[in-house]
């Protein structure tokens, strides 16, 4: 059976086996670390069956296996020699094995051995897979295709899958069937999978269905379309009468003929043998007591372990694994604050995991802890693990948000890869930063690319107005409110461009000419416009206010009436002809005598 518990961290400390009966020998395959209390000689028997298995479910594919099948972490089995040693971990009385899945350590932990060991192996096995892969099934179908693998018989030359599970068809030919509605509902904590009857027509029944919807001509072909519909919800009765087109009515009196039709296993490749390396070794008091407490924690004792541990912390005052298992324990209990004190402490024990370091980094982002605390904890885990592309993103976007650019540039830069999820903000960031330390061709073409990435009009809008300011400098210019009242506005300059002029209102339709002043037009001895004349004509603009243009080159005195003489350029925004005037002046500008 499965039983997924999500850890923060594995570590082992101490817990209860003083006084134990008999001790426990530790056997090292080449993937496994299989503890048993019932000697080598069994260590090494279930290392050699689980390497097989891995071998097969690598060979051929099987429920999404790939070369990563355990995602870099640890397999431990767990042998115990009595009932009642295994009663005190395991998730329910009806359980003889379980697997527990893990961010740090998975487990699969055993009863006292029975006849049918091999296939219990391939049965957790089959489960510790689908979590590899990220796979999640409503329990009936996890615990049937986990009995359908259970069904393996591995050989060199050849091996088998599909054939009859006595244990399981016998209860269902003596037994009436669960209603399949509730086959179908049924949870993976439902109290009443506590008793014995009810799990093993669960299991049967589960078996039998998954059997009949994998492996029956009737059925098979739709097995792509029941995974879909997996990946996209729970499959209820009616959903799994719509994938087969056939009613759930027929549906169960198909199981039924199933069930009492032979099974005949299904030929696969062999899987040659293998040399495989195992070592051996007792292992001594602390370390039985370390293994159990680990179990203690992914079995969901948090009391448990929480109280081995405190014991600890007198032993082992300077282990970090101690208050980071302790800090671990305390956020699954949801206490932020003493899950920061214990990981603090066990930070500044300089502890050696990465991942740890990554979380602690989280859990202060969380707490809205110092950004110096923040930034620590993630170039920790970078320093440990350099390729930890998590801890560079985020360390990458902290930096970014204290303005430490060039720092923000080096952590996304040294990313191995980008995933699509994270693509618009990654090229959005890396566009701002590099803006800001001046390197606008890049930044342009970062922007772009965050463009291509958005996924939103929002998202797409931010970048593309990122790209102007790429090209373009802060400025201010002048404009007018719904009123008509004037008021200065920040706007938006090409970059490096000189002459700009603030006073140019937005709509203006600018105009420029080049002449000489030949008349100041002045109203009640104030100036109020200008006559420029050159060789093609002349124009007259309006001053209506004279603080309101940019007057460079020279100084702004002028004799009301009279021809002034000098040489100017002058911008004017062009209006619909007034008094003769082509429009209002926006800009003057003196240039050297003789230049037109």
């Amino acid at each position: 059976m499965k039983h997924p518990v999500v850890l923060v961290l594995a570590v082992f400390v101490a817990l209860g086996c003083r006084g134990s009966e008999s001790g426990w020998t530790l056997v090292r395959s080449p993937h496994f670390q299989v503890y048993s209390q019932l000697g080598e000689h069994d260590g090494r028997a279930i290392g050699l069956t689980l390497e097989q298995l891995r071998a097969f479910f690598l060979t051929s594919g099987a429920l999404g296996a790939n070369t990563a099948l355990e995602n870099e972490r640890p397999v431990r089995v767990v042998q115990f020699a009595t009932t009642a040693g295994y009663a005190s971990f395991r998730p329910r009385a009806s359980a003889d094995a379980f697997f527990v899945g893990s961010e740090a350590v998975n487990y699969i932990v055993l009863a006292p051995a029975g006849e049918n060991r091999a296939r219990t192996l391939a049965h957790e096995y089959a489960h510790l897979v689908l979590h590899s892969a990220g796979i999640h099934l409503p329990p009936w179908f996890a615990e049937g295709i986990a009995e359908v693998f259970s069904s393996l018989e591995i050989t060199p030359r050849e091996s088998r899958i599909g054939g009859d599970l006595p244990n399981r068809s016998q209860v269902l030919r003596n037994r009436e069937l669960m209603p399949l509605e509730e086959l179908l509902a049924m949870a993976e904590d439902d109290p009443l999978r506590s008793r014995r009857d009810v799990e093993s027509i669960f299991y049967a029944e589960s078996w039998e269905l998954a059997h009949m919807l994998l492996l029956s001509p009737r059925y098979s072909p739709k097995a792509g379309a029941l995974w879909a519909a997996f990946n996209s919800g729970a499959v209820d009765g009616p959903a799994l009468a719509s994938i087969y087109g056939r009613s759930i009515e027929t549906i169960k009196s198909d199981l039924r003929a199933w069930i009492d039709a032979p099974k005949s296993a299904m030929p696969l490749p062999g899987i040659p043998a293998q040399d495989q390396r195992l070592r051996a070794a007792s292992i001594n008091q602390a370390d039985c007591d370390s293994m159990l407490a680990a179990l203690a924690l992914a079995s969901g004792d948090l009391d448990r372990a929480e109280a081995a541990y405190r014991t600890l912390q007198t032993e082992r005052a300077s282990d970090p694994a101690v208050p980071a298992t302790l800090g671990a324990i305390a956020l699954r209990k949801h206490d932020e604050v003493k899950a920061i004190l214990e990981w603090k402490r066990a930070f500044e024990l300089r502890v050696t995991d990465p991942v740890f370091c990554y979380q602690y980094a989280t859990l202060l982002e969380t707490a809205h802890a110092p950004s110096d605390q923040i930034a620590a904890a993630l170039r920790r885990a970078i320093d440990l693990k350099p390729g930890y592309d998590d801890a560079r993103f985020r360390l990458g976007l902290l930096e970014h948000s204290r303005q430490n650019y060039a720092a923000a540039l080096e952590q996304l830069r040294a990313m191995r890869s980008v995933s699509h999820v994270r693509a618009y903000t990654y090229w959005l960031t890396i566009a701002s930063a590099l803006l800001a330390t001046e390197q606008r061709t890049a930044a342009k073409a970062a922007a772009e690319k965050a463009i291509a990435f958005a996924a939103t009009p929002d998202q797409r809008e931010a970048a593309a107005l990122l790209e102007v300011d790429t090209e373009t400098d802060m400025t201010v210019q002048f404009a007018r409110d719904r009123q008509g009242n004037l008021q200065m506005v920040t706007s938006r300059k090409p970059h490096g461009a000189t002459g700009w002029n603030p006073f140019i209102e937005l709509g203006d339709q600018i105009q420029t000419v080049a002449g000489r002043i030949r008349r100041v037009e002045c109203t009640a001895g104030a100036v109020t416009g200008f006559e420029i004349g050159n060789p093609r004509g002349t124009v007259r603009v309006s001053l209506p206010d004279p603080s309101h243009v940019l007057i460079e080159g020279g100084k702004p005195e002028f004799y009301c009436g009279t021809e002034d003489g000098r040489e100017v350029t002058i911008q004017y925004a062009a209006k619909a002809e007034q008094d003769k005037s082509k429009g209002i002046l926006r800009g003057m500008r003196f240039e050297a005598a003789g230049t037109y």
